[in-house]
C-alpha cells in the first residue's frame, strides 16, 4: 500500500492474495472499512466503537495521516462484505 493506493485497489489486491476473488467483478462484493475501537472485550476481543465504509476512491493511508482516533482508541482497516456493512 502507498499513499496513492485507493481503497478499491487494496481490496482487490488483498482478495487476490488470499484467493478469495477469482472473478474480476467479485471485488465489488467487498468494502474496506475504517474501524475505530479498543481491545478489552471478553477475552481481550476488539471492541468496535465506530465503523465506516471507506469510499472506493478514498486513499486509506492518507486518511490515517489526517485523522487520528481519540485517546485510548486505535484504528484498523478491515475488509468486510459490502452487503453486511450496508445493513
Amino acid at each position: 500500500a502507498t499513499p496513492r493506493s485507493t481503497a478499491r485497489q487494496l481490496v482487490r489486491e488483498a482478495l487476490e492474495r488470499y484467493g478469495l476473488a477469482p472473478e474480476e467483478g467479485a471485488s465489488g462484493e467487498y468494502v474496506l472499512c475504517d474501524v475505530v475501537g479498543r481491545p478489552g472485550g471478553p477475552g481481550g476481543a476488539w471492541q468496535v466503537e465506530h465503523l465506516r465504509p471507506v469510499g472506493d476512491a478514498e486513499r486509506p493511508l492518507v486518511l490515517q495521516d489526517v485523522w487520528k482516533p481519540k485517546t485510548g482508541c486505535s484504528r484498523r482497516f478491515e475488509i468486510r462484505r459490502r452487503q453486511e456493512v450496508e445493513r
